[in-house]
């Protein structure tokens, strides 16, 4: 029982943060908005937990993003840089780089998080961004 509470608790506190910004990707005519939350950590941010398809967005999402070396280390750089629109608070990052699976934007200097790539059948992409210059972290 005490368990149980403490689940209760946890999953209480995730959904009660404070939304810290939004990341929107389309695919056709669907689109999913996924949350950005604080990340337990002045450094870190996570995106709110989900289901269905933003859920599976957004595991794609958290296991594709992070430091550039890490995530596409032989990625090329794209000649076409990112949309204005794709916002980030401090230190905006423009450089896109392609790998052969996505490709990615570089939001902040060294990390990266994808904006066009297929899960199945559906391409999704980056179609809007509101995000603090932090790295984002997968909150259990």
């Amino acid at each position: 029982m005490k368990r149980l509470l403490i689940t209760a608790l946890a999953c209480l506190s995730l959904f009660s943060q404070a939304p810290r910004g939004i990341l929107s990707y389309r695919s056709g005519a669907q689109r999913v908005e996924l949350q950005v939350i604080d990340g337990n950590h002045p450094a870190f941010i996570a995106l709110r937990p989900e289901q269905g398809e933003p859920a599976v967005l957004r595991s794609f999402f958290l296991t594709h993003t992070g430091p550039e070396k890490m995530i596409a280390p032989n990625a090329n750089t794209l000649k076409e840089t990112a949309p204005a629109d794709w916002k980030v608070r401090k230190h905006r990052g423009s450089k896109l780089i392609q790998t052969d699976d996505a490709t990615y934007w570089c939001y902040t200097p060294g990390l990266v998080l994808p904006s066009t790539f297929r899960i199945g059948p559906a391409t999704w992409k980056l179609h809007g961004a509101d995000l603090p210059p932090l790295m984002f972290v997968e909150l259990q």
